[in-house]
């Protein structure tokens, strides 16, 4: 069965069918192969995810990031963070990143930030003297932090399917967000050098506390959620739904760039990609529960094991049990990283969450880190890999966005974006192999 499973999955993948179709047809054909009536099972698994209270975030985020992008909300964030460093040599770079951080800290999404923030930035920077694809391919990888920093759809999956703290798992992406974002400016400011970059006037004070007043109501709501979040007022889904309607407030009262009038339109926009998303995750549903019938996690968790085990027996023969069990943990944990650094470049993170996750709760359990903060800390590090998967070609769904967005060929960005990849892989390592990065603020939480 598992070889059915994913052997049609495989030959389907490279014939170019989508991917969603190609996880629906291979599992269908594992369970035919088995007997297993497919419809019920079908309808059965396909609408579980469904079930899950903390899911209802989903869509309430991504209505609240049509809202920010439609309410002239992601450009006050831009003119605010411009006003403070955009006068530096690699300023608008800077701003590139930090603008997608604030926006990220609303919509939750890497390819709604990208495509807001993207969209503004891409032609400041080109104008600045920024190549096009060099301005492209940083919006792209700016935008992978919408998916990491609180609130991130992708952790909100990942909490859903591995019953952990969707709060401890939002407090456990802030850093980690963080650190993506410094080695992205540190990379840009090391590029900038390379360019004829035209500075920026520096912002008068009274135009930094004119941009700051300006951008009070965005920078509230990420406030809002955050605080809210971590002391406990309210959960996670509560929270998409308090920064729709903080969101809508803002747009038409206080800013007033939208009207009741484009409200149909936002809220069909929102469902087109909610609707989207859900039948991916729905279709990958399936696919992780046809695994499970397989046992797949068994088989990748002994395999893995015995693996490490052989190789230390091998070559770790003058270590101590100690050194040993931290060498072993080690490198299970490499393994971890290359093998969805890799299925990252095949799927997107929403439906590789749900087909990886199953699969890895049990080898967390088996090196201590599936309870507790230890397991917030395994969350964040599978969602933070798969997220540097959003700007892998061949799938990418952000680095297509940003290509869109920018006019430019996908294969123009590559260079670029590898050079920031190694920033990002280095910050990986450290939210791996150091678990104060991702635990410090959930250990704060009541």
């Amino acid at each position: 069965m598992t070889a059915i499973l994913l052997g049609s999955f495989l030959v389907l993948l490279l014939l170019g069918v989508p991917i969603a179709f190609c996880m629906v047809l291979a599992s269908l054909a594992a369970i035919l192969y088995v007997g297993i009536d497919p419809i019920i099972v079908g309808l059965e698994t396909t609408r579980s995810l469904s079930s899950f209270y903390a899911f209802l975030a989903v869509p309430f985020f991504i209505l609240a990031g049509e809202i920010m992008s439609q309410g002239g909300l992601s450009e006050r964030l831009i003119n605010f963070v411009k006003s403070l460093v955009g006068h530096r040599r690699a300023g608008l770079p800077f701003v590139t990143v930090l603008s997608s951080q604030l926006f990220g800290s609303v919509s939750g999404a890497s390819a709604a930030t990208c495509a807001a923030i993207g969209r503004m930035m891409i032609p400041e920077l080109e104008k600045n003297g920024y190549p096009r694809p060099f301005a492209t391919a940083l919006s792209a990888c700016a935008g992978t932090t919408g998916a990491l920093i609180p609130p991130s759809i992708a952790l909100i999956i990942y909490g859903t399917v591995a019953n952990v703290s969707i709060e401890q798992l939002f407090m456990g992406g802030v850093l980690p967000g963080v650190l993506i974002g410094v080695g992205l400016m540190l990379v840009s400011s090391w590029m900038s050098k390379r360019y004829d970059v035209k500075l920026e006037p520096r912002a008068s004070m009274a135009e930094v506390l004119h941009h700051t007043k300006q951008s009070l109501g965005v920078l509230l709501l990420a406030i809002i959620i955050l605080a809210g979040i971590m002391a406990g007022v309210f959960t996670a889904t509560e929270a998409s739904s308090v920064a729709v309607v903080y969101a809508l407030f803002v747009s038409l009262v206080v800013y007033r760039r939208l009207r009741l009038g484009d409200l149909p339109a936002l809220f069909v926009s929102a469902a087109k990609t909610t609707a989207a998303l859900s039948f991916v995750l729905a279709c990958a549903s399936l696919f992780a529960w046809t695994m499970g019938i397989g046992k797949v996690p068994e088989v990748v968790t002994a395999a893995l094991l015995n693996g490490t085990d052989s190789l230390l027996a091998t070559f770790g023969g003058g270590l101590s049990p100690e050194s040993l069990a931290i060498v072993h943990r080690v490198l299970i944990l490499l393994v971890i990283n290359v093998a969805l650094l890799l299925i990252g470049t095949m799927l997107d993170a929403a439906p590789a969450l749900l087909i990886v996750v199953p699969v890895l709760l049990p080898v967390a359990d088996a090196i201590g880190m599936g309870e507790g903060l230890a397991a917030v800390h395994f969350g964040v590090l599978v969602v933070s890999n798969l997220v540097i998967g959003l700007i892998t070609p061949p799938v990418g769904t952000t680095l297509f966005v940003a290509a869109g967005v920018g006019g430019v060929e996908v294969s123009q960005l590559v260079p670029h974006v590898l050079r920031f990849l190694v920033s990002m892989v280095i910050v990986q390592i450290l939210i791996t192999f150091v678990p104060f990065v991702t635990t410090a603020l959930p250990s704060l939480m009541n």
